[in-house]
């Protein structure tokens, strides 16, 4: 079978994760892939074109002016009409809006066009760009694949119509599990945030809370894993809270397993989300965990069992959350304990493999 897929880049983010982990599972023998990087080449490539099922990669770099996106959709065309693909299969929201233009003009006419939607349109984005997501992507795939039951739950509302299908994220867990740590009262413990450092991500409403927490008797230090462009604004928001002895900017880091077994507890303080990566593995590791009650995480969380969700943009109720974890092992164990079986319950890579596989097989 022959795919292209098309994805803004390979960057250090949770969907190009999630097309490495896909695409590793595919044998020469059964799958010839094409990639189209519509955006920029980004940090993986290079893990990307090693892939053995990996027989070409183009990039369409660029300005995302309108001429420019129209100038990409016919250039994406003629890649198609090179190729001869059985699917097109696109990934995150200005990958499928250019395969959404793209059919719209007649080049994706007579080839079954996939997207995948990663996150929660709907929560993140105004009017004008969700009536575009509307018209040139909803209305113009034949498949559209997202990573969360949520999600699918409330776009089936939407457009009954549509073939929307669910597959959980691709999952690979270390066979250690996270143990609570016998520490000492005057002993530090450590809360851990993972993700890139963007305005969805909720990252100053976790400072906020550890300056409140500061004020409180619990010792404790944070660690921040990730970059991008907010990392100079919530280093100073740190140090208008006073806390740059207590909170860490380490950067990116490619062992965030390590990290997360030494430490006491994981927050995620997102605006939105789809079926967030580093929430999953720190729960599936039996880490106990803290994060909004948005999107994907929905599914995830049931509060006070298995973690603790909390309303998005509310400092106070995560510092409240925060303190609880910190000051009740028994608790947090239980949580952690619990974590772990709902993710072991809820993800298996070779079932969701075999579902992405009997939808591509039953385009041709």
């Amino acid at each position: 079978m022959r795919i292209l897929y098309v994805i803004d880049s390979m960057a250090k983010d949770g969907a190009e994760s999630q097309l490495l982990k896909t695409l590793a599972q595919f044998t020469p023998d059964q799958y010839a892939v094409f990639v189209v990087l519509s955006r920029a080449e980004g940090e993986r490539i290079g893990e990307l074109t090693s892939l053995k099922c990996v027989q070409d990669v183009t990039t369409l770099s660029g300005e995302s002016s309108r001429k420019k996106l129209i100038e990409k959709a016919f250039t994406l065309g003629g890649i198609i009409k090179a190729v001869q693909p059985d699917i097109v299969h696109s990934w995150l929201w200005y990958s499928n809006f250019l395969c959404g233009i793209s059919r719209k003009f007649g080049l994706l006419r007579k080839i079954p066009f996939i997207a995948s939607q990663r996150g929660d349109y709907h929560a993140r984005y105004g009017k004008f760009r969700l009536w575009l997501t509307e018209k040139l992507i909803y209305n113009t795939t034949d498949c559209l694949l997202t990573n969360s039951d949520q999600i699918q739950r409330n776009l089936l509302q939407l457009y009954p119509h549509k073939r929307i299908i669910s597959i959980p994220n691709l999952l690979e867990l270390p066979t250690e599990a996270w143990t609570q740590k016998q520490r000492k009262s005057s002993e530090e413990k450590l809360i851990v945030s993972v993700g890139r450092f963007a305005p969805e991500k909720g990252h100053h409403y976790l400072i906020e809370a550890l300056s409140l927490l500061n004020k409180n008797y619990v010792h404790w230090r944070c660690k921040f894993l990730g970059d991008g462009e907010l990392e100079s604004e919530l280093r100073t928001l740190t140090a208008d809270h006073k806390l740059s002895d207590k909170v860490m900017f380490p950067g990116f880091c490619e062992d965030v397993f390590s990290e997360l077994l030494k430490a006491d507890l994981f927050v995620l303080p997102s605006l939105h989300e789809g079926s967030p990566n580093a929430l999953i593995e720190a729960m599936g590791i039996g880490l106990p965990c803290i994060a909004s009650d948005v999107g994907g995480i929905k599914d995830l969380i049931d509060s006070e069992k298995n973690g603790i969700s909390i309303p998005s943009q509310d400092s106070v109720a995560l510092e409240a959350a925060i303190n609880r974890i910190l000051i009740e092992p028994e608790f947090a164990r239980e949580l952690g304990k619990n974590a772990r079986n709902t993710i072991q319950q809820k993800f298996n890579t070779e079932k969701s493999i075999q579902k992405l596989e009997e939808i591509y097989q039953s385009f041709v």
